[in-house]
């Protein structure tokens, strides 16, 4: 009889460590299926953390160099051109070598050249933290400068969960846009192909 219930006992044991390796099993499926999911939209994550710190950049060389950023209140009935400007649409900016001719750092720039050499570093800081980055950057000092940040992005996808998702376009602005949406539409002068996102921003220098 002691012998059978020590045979029933080391039964019992079998089955528990059995339900803990199939639990145990479970929850790492779990974790695994989490830790896909993080790195699937880590991208679009970093793109976005990066967009602050180079709004940031920007404006922190517009106040640095205001002369060339255009149009200001002091100047009243005097209109001129910001510096800080770029127009070129997605395709030609994935195409423009971003070469520096000048350098400010080592080098006495006027306040037009310091523009020129200040975009330049910035877009090529942008397209180094986010995929293929570019901007269009419209504005002056007295009306704001308005930035439209833009990335690859390769779940920009019509169904997440398909194995043959194909890539969508971002909502292109229409000028009636508000909150979320008017912050992530692109412009319609950026002419962002399919899997493109935007942000757009705006500041005062």
């Amino acid at each position: 009889m002691l012998k059978s219930a020590r045979v029933r006992s080391r039964g019992v044991t079998l089955i528990e460590m059995m339900v803990a390796i199939l639990v145990l099993s479970i929850g790492m499926l779990g974790i695994a299926g989490l830790q896909a999911a993080t790195s699937k939209y880590k991208i679009n994550t970093w793109a976005r953390s990066s967009a602050s710190t180079l709004l940031s950049d920007l404006s922190e060389r517009v106040r640095i160099n205001p002369d060339a950023a255009g149009t200001s209140f002091a100047g009243e009935g005097v209109t001129t051109t910001s510096g800080y400007v770029v127009a070129a649409n997605w395709a030609a900016q994935q195409s423009d070598a971003l070469t520096i001719t000048k350098n400010c750092e080592t080098a006495a720039c006027t306040s037009s050249e310091r523009a020129t050499y200040d975009l330049l570093i910035w877009r090529q800081r942008l397209r180094e933290s986010m995929p293929q980055g570019a901007a269009l950057v419209s504005g002056d000092r007295r009306n704001g400068l308005n930035i439209a940040m833009m990335w690859f992005d390769k779940e920009l996808v019509d169904d997440p969960s398909s194995a043959s998702a194909t890539l969508v376009k971002a909502p292109v602005c229409n000028g009636t846009e508000a909150g979320m949406a008017q912050q992530t539409c692109c412009p319609t002068e950026a002419a962002a192909p399919v899997g493109v996102r935007c942000a757009r921003f705006s500041f005062v220098p």
